[in-house]
Parts: structure tokens; sequence; C-alpha cells
């Protein structure tokens, strides 16, 4: 009896810690559906600052459920927009700043940082997207546009936020000849997106082709007046409500063709409409007005 009972002991004991882990996981998948409906609160904030020093904290707490449960595909989609718009939003804008400022040490620093959350974002696309992938965006680039090629809409939010990371990257070390090679394996995603779905992410992909046409201008290999049709698709798609391509578009496209009139019209345009003029996108449309301001106060340097 003695025997029988320790037996039946430890058979129990396995049981609730092997449901015990399936608990933890269950919960963090039921937690993850909540994180999805509750994710948007913090694009709908008013206030910069606010925003900045809250979303760390929300990024790192989501961290702690994918190690709950490590394949939940919306924890991972959280995660990778996370990071690149807390990378974009803020550190991206920090650097640019001090760069203006003439404090290249500073800056630096700053870029680091960005690009590791940048390298970070894009790993989590790749997760979406599963192992092959990441296999293949370092292998060749005639492998890689096969695998862009055959990819459907099930793909799309992978391909998004992986093509995203690693251009922002490659946009914060443009020095970097290792890392800018991978920049066309970028632009095929993006490409990509645009064709199964060019309003994903308030037509993200447009502007983000729009930033890479207009990076040079036409004597250098860019394609400024191609660019400049992506910035203006992605202000369509959103109805002129989304305010960061109108910024875009006058930072890029108005300093590469030396247009001063249209960099100073459109971002003076930015800053006459409300940041509320679409609630879901608040902090994104605070944070175009804060570049719209920082970009005028450079104009006479640029023209």
């Amino acid at each position: 009896m003695r025997v029988y009972s320790s037996v039946k002991a430890a058979l129990l004991g396995t049981f609730i810690l092997g449901n015990g882990c399936n608990m933890v996981k269950l919960t963090a998948d039921q937690t993850a559906n909540v994180l999805q409906v509750a994710a948007p609160s913090l694009n709908m904030e008013s206030d910069v600052q606010l925003a900045r020093e809250a979303a760390p904290g929300q990024l790192k707490t989501i961290e702690g459920f994918l190690l709950a449960s490590p394949d939940n595909p919306k924890i991972i989609a959280i995660l990778a927009q996370g990071y690149c718009e807390y990378a974009f939003g803020f550190l991206e804008s920090d650097a640019e700043e001090l760069v203006m400022a003439r404090k290249d040490e500073e800056a630096t620093l700053v870029i680091g940082r960005a690009t590791g959350l940048y390298l970070r974002c894009m790993n989590y696309g790749l997760k979406l997207l599963g192992p092959s992938w990441e296999k293949a965006i370092y292998g060749d680039l005639e492998g890689f546009e096969k695998k862009v090629a055959a990819s459907g809409r099930s793909h799309l939010r992978g391909m998004f936020w992986t093509a995203m990371g690693l251009a922002s990257a490659i946009n914060m070390n443009r020095d970097d000849i290792e890392m800018v090679s991978h920049l066309p394996k970028a632009r095929m995603l993006f490409e990509r997106v645009v064709a199964l779905d060019e309003k994903f992410y308030n037509g993200g992909a447009h502007m983000a082709l729009g930033m890479l046409l207009t990076a040079q201008g036409a004597a250098l290999g860019g394609k400024p007046e191609d660019g400049k049709k992506h910035f203006e698709r992605a202000i369509e798609l959103t109805g002129g409500k989304f305010l960061m391509p109108k910024v875009l578009l006058a930072m890029n496209y108005g300093t590469i063709v030396q247009d001063r009139k249209f960099f100073h019209d459109t971002l003076t345009e930015v800053l006459g409409t409300s940041p509320a003029i679409w609630p879901e996108q608040r902090l994104a449309n605070e944070i175009a007005h804060v570049r719209a301001k920082r970009y005028l106060a450079h104009e006479t340097e640029w023209f």
C-alpha cells in the first residue's frame, strides 16, 4: 500500500507540474488576446513624453509573456511592431536631433541603441515568418526573391516588420557596407506587401518605399519622383489624416530635389493640422508635429 501510495503521489505531482506548465502557457495565450485589443491605446496617446516613458516597460512585460508562450503569433507581432515604433518615434528622432546639433558622440550611442531595437523588430518579423525565412534573408538575392514571390497574405505581417526593421537599421548605418548589401531584400519585401495589401499599416510599405527611393538624387541613381508617388499614395490611403508621410515627403523629397517652397508649404500644412484629426493615430501625429518643427528650424541650412 505504501509503494502504491508513493507511486500515486509521484504521478499526481507529475500531473500537476505538467498541467502547471500548460496553465502558464494557456494564461499567456489568453492574455495575448487582451494585449492585442489593448495595444492601440498607446497609439491614441496625446502626451508624447508619457508614451515614451510607458513604452519600454510595456514591451518588456510583453516579452515576459512570450517566454511563457514562445510561438504565440499575436505576442510576437505586438513586439515586432512595438520595437520598430519605439525606435522610430523616439530613438531615431533623438539621434537625428543630436546629429543636427553636431553632437556626434552622443548621436553615435543613440544610433547604436536604435539599430539594436530595429534588428530586434526584424528578428520578431522573421519569427512570424518561420525558420526558413531567416536562412533565406541571409542567403543569395535570387533565392530570396523566389521566396518573396511565392509568399501570400499569411506572410504579410511578418514580411512588413522584417523589412521595416532591416531597412531602418540600414538607414541608421549607411556606411556599413555589409548591412547596406541587404537593402534590396528589404525593398523586395515592401513591394510584395504593396502587391498583397497596400493599405497595411496605414500604407506603411508605400511610405518606406518613398524613403528608399528619395534617399539619393536622380544623378546618383535615386528615383525621387517615384518616391514622391509612394508618399502621396500613403497620404491618399489615409485620407490625409496620417501626418507622418507628409513630414517625410517634405524632408526626403523636398530636400533631395531642393524645392524649398514645397518643403516649407508641406510642413506648414502639417503644423496647421490638428494631431487629433485621427484619434487612433494621435501619438504618431504628435510625433509628426515634433519632426515638422525641427525640420523647419533647419530650413535655411538646407536650401
